[in-house]
């Protein structure tokens, strides 16, 4: 197999491993912490295990990366690194929700690898059977259930009031959220609708399906500019301060901005310059990707209004 159908096959052996186990109750058993910091539930047991099992049985040279096992090599010279989220979406999953995926990206594995190195990226969907790929500078596809290729289908709105979008709350204190958001959430709400899906990688998928125009994680943006928000980030976060990680992103970014969306950090920088294999408090990232660049731009500048408009006291507002 070449390495891009090597992660196509991964990424359907980690979704088999899963899928059975959607919305079983002895999935939502605790077992441990991630590396990241985040609870590790028995499903992503159960997904780690695939990853092991399939990089056992083809024999593989590769390092991966992944939320709960951090970095781990397998032979003696890897010839690239997999990042891995198993399961992008735990929590939908263990509920049985449809709004969870596997991500797998692979990029090459050198000290200093970056979010820009990424060269290949693959989406699976559990519940249902779409998958999403992109390959750097050679664009996104979008694959239905019968093996076809769909069109893409990025929407043209450019206004917020119109914008169906998602934003994340896990472990984000809503007391803040709501106020860097708030302007944006009270003009979506009605006419284009507001979600919390719990996957930024289902997210930004659905930008290439058309039902989403915008996908939003301010929760680092917030505690880059208002430190003093720290200690109720380490509160939600059983100790410390979760977030949007690389391996949330590594694929599902790579796979938007090769279908033509603009994917950047809530404060409009680029992901291309970011520690790909980092999950410490310092490589915490934010997100706004819309379907096109006026509309990314107008959500920009009402992040950055949302954001200036916080006032920290204790815990309130």
């Amino acid at each position: 197999m070449t390495p891009q159908e090597t992660v196509v096959a991964l990424t359907r052996h980690i979704r088999e491993a899963v899928r059975p186990h959607l919305g079983a109750w002895q999935g939502r058993t605790i077992s441990g912490t991630a590396a990241s910091g985040d609870a590790t539930f028995a499903i992503d047991d159960i997904a780690e295990e695939a990853i092991v099992s399939f990089i056992e049985r083809e024999k593989l040279s590769v390092a991966y990366y992944s939320e709960d096992k951090g970095l781990i090599e397998f032979g003696k010279s890897p010839e690239g690194v997999l990042i891995i989220d198993p399961i992008d979406g735990t929590r939908p999953a263990v509920a049985g929700l449809e709004t969870c995926v596997v991500s797998v990206a692979l990029a090459d594995y050198t000290a200093d690898v970056t979010m820009g190195d990424v060269r290949f990226g693959c989406i699976q969907e559990i519940k249902g059977d779409q998958i999403f790929l992109a390959e750097r500078g050679k664009g996104a596809r979008w694959i239905g259930s019968d093996g076809a290729s769909l069109d893409l289908r990025l929407l043209p709105i450019t206004e917020i009031a119109s914008a169906p979008l998602t934003y994340e709350i896990v472990a984000r204190p809503i007391e803040w959220i709501a106020v860097a958001l708030g302007d944006i959430i009270n003009a979506a709400s009605t006419k284009g609708g507001c979600f919390v899906f719990n996957s930024t990688a289902y997210s930004l998928t659905r930008l290439l399906t058309g039902q989403l125009a915008a996908v939003l994680d301010v929760g680092a943006r917030i505690l880059q500019d208002h430190p003093e928000t720290r200690d109720r980030y380490v509160e939600l976060g059983r100790g410390t301060p979760l977030g949007l990680f690389t391996y949330d992103i590594a694929a599902a970014a790579l796979i938007a901005t090769e279908a033509g969306a603009i994917v950047t950090d809530a404060s409009g920088y680029s992901f291309d310059s970011t520690r790909l294999l980092d999950t410490s408090e310092s490589n915490l990232k934010s997100i706004v990707a819309a379907s096109n660049a006026v509309l990314h731009e107008k959500l920009m500048q009402a992040v950055d209004f949302g954001v200036a408009k916080i006032s920290v006291s204790g815990k309130g507002l």
